[in-house]
């Protein structure tokens, strides 16, 4: 937030694609309008999403993107494998915490 304008959102969901149900939880909905983008506001909420995730117990978690791979692979997530989902090209990723992380 900034005063009380929101500058970004991104969720832990269970399910976020019909085509991989046996990938749970998923990162989703990471969106920063495009006036407040390139303040790492998307590395911080993704951040954010994964201590909460961890704080719960959850050590292993997806995403898909049509273009933000860059992004997440310098946050630490894993390609897992190059799809067409809705009639768009995403790459399905995974980050893997060990029981050991913080």
């Amino acid at each position: 937030m900034h005063e009380a304008s929101p500058v970004g959102t991104a969720s832990l969901v269970a399910d976020d694609m019909s085509i991989r149900r046996e990938l749970t939880p998923w990162l989703a909905s990471v969106f920063v309008p495009p006036g407040w983008r390139g303040y790492g506001i998307a590395s911080r909420l993704v951040q954010r999403v994964e201590a909460e995730a961890l704080a719960h117990g959850i050590r292993q978690f997806h995403l898909y993107t049509p273009d933000q791979q860059a992004l997440y692979r310098r946050l630490g997530w894993e390609d897992r494998e190059a799809l067409t989902y809705r009639g768009e090209s995403v790459t399905v990723m995974s980050r893997r915490f060990s029981l050991l992380a913080p």
